[in-house]
């Protein structure tokens, strides 16, 4: 069994886990609260918290959009729609 300290934006868990280190973030997303923000990337390391200012060859990094999509979420944006000129 493995710990993974999984981080992205306000998220920090610690899982311990037979999982592969993805399919850890994925359950780490259930974690979240309203409150939360998760950045463009998630760290995953087995030897502490990491970011992009400490991550190193043996951090684990992922594109958030890319675990969202691997637990099956649908992910938001504030962006607003276009609607098309009328001719």
């Amino acid at each position: 069994m493995s710990k993974y300290y999984i981080s992205s934006g306000t998220l920090q868990i610690i899982r311990s886990t037979s999982k592969m280190p993805v399919m850890a973030a994925c359950d780490a997303l259930w974690e979240l609260n309203d409150n939360d923000t998760l950045d463009e990337y998630m760290y995953i390391d087995q030897r502490g918290f990491r970011d992009y200012t400490s991550a190193d060859g043996k951090t684990q990094v992922f594109r958030s959009k890319f675990v969202l999509t691997q637990a099956g979420w649908v992910m938001e944006t504030n962006k607003r729609k276009r609607r098309k000129k009328k001719d």
